[in-house]
């Protein structure tokens, strides 16, 4: 009865806010480099010493790029709110991030083995039975291996979205000074705290977490067909 559950709540929250899921974790992929993209693309530039908000900045080949898949990250492309005032497009992807987070954790109880014989197969994809089964191994022992950087994401991501969060985040994290807070923020959302390689983590993992909506489609057609 519990999976069940869980297994409703994880299918139809995916269903109808699936591509909101892909869009907010593709974007956020393609910002965990945005650095080193530009410093490739400015080799007589120094990026790495530039400030988000400095002028210089502005003026590097691919900024305009990344400041549009920032703004379709965080405001689905609306203009930011000035202070007191909404942004429909940053309640929809906070709202939608709440919702994500519920996703990814009904996903791990539905995806919980009964016995170790399960466990394997939880955590390998068959090749050689067909597409369909290709598909649900890779949701499903993919999508768990990305479900920890995910939630990391879907967890720091909301300290921007609501204040309600941001005061409940930081009174856990309360060992954090806070002229630190948000650098700390900054690096746990971005997988920046452990250099090149944790960043590569979270590109990985923000990549599976905007094909999983994909896959899940995929696989809720072919059912509904075999019906």
């Amino acid at each position: 009865m519990t999976r069940r559950l869980f297994h409703q709540i994880h299918l139809w929250l995916s269903l109808p806010l699936g591509i909101l899921f892909a869009v907010i974790c593709l974007t956020g992929a393609i910002l965990v480099f945005e650095n080193e993209a530009l410093q490739l693309l400015n080799p007589q530039a120094d990026v790495s010493s530039m400030r988000k908000h400095d002028p210089a900045r502005r003026e590097l080949t691919g900024y305009g790029f990344f400041r549009e898949t920032l703004r379709l990250h965080r405001w689905l492309l609306d203009a930011p709110a000035k202070k007191g005032e909404r942004s429909v497009g940053k309640e929809v992807v906070g709202y939608g991030t709440l919702a994500m987070t519920a996703v990814l954790l009904s996903g791990v109880v539905v995806w919980w083995p009964r016995n170790k014989k399960v466990l394997r197969n939880r955590l390998s994809v068959s090749t050689g039975k067909g597409w369909r089964r290709f598909w649900y191994d890779s949701h499903v022992s993919v999508g768990f291996y990305a479900t920890i950087p995910l939630l990391l994401m879907c967890l720091t991501g909301l300290v921007w979205s609501f204040p309600w969060w941001k005061e409940a985040f930081w009174s856990l994290l309360d060992f954090v000074p806070p002229e630190g807070r948000k650098r700390f923020l900054y690096t746990l959302h971005t997988g920046s705290w452990g250099g090149t390689a944790t960043k590569a983590l979270y590109f990985l993992a923000a990549l599976i977490g905007a094909a999983l909506p994909l896959t899940g489609y995929y696989l809720w057609w072919k059912r509904r067909r075999a019906r």
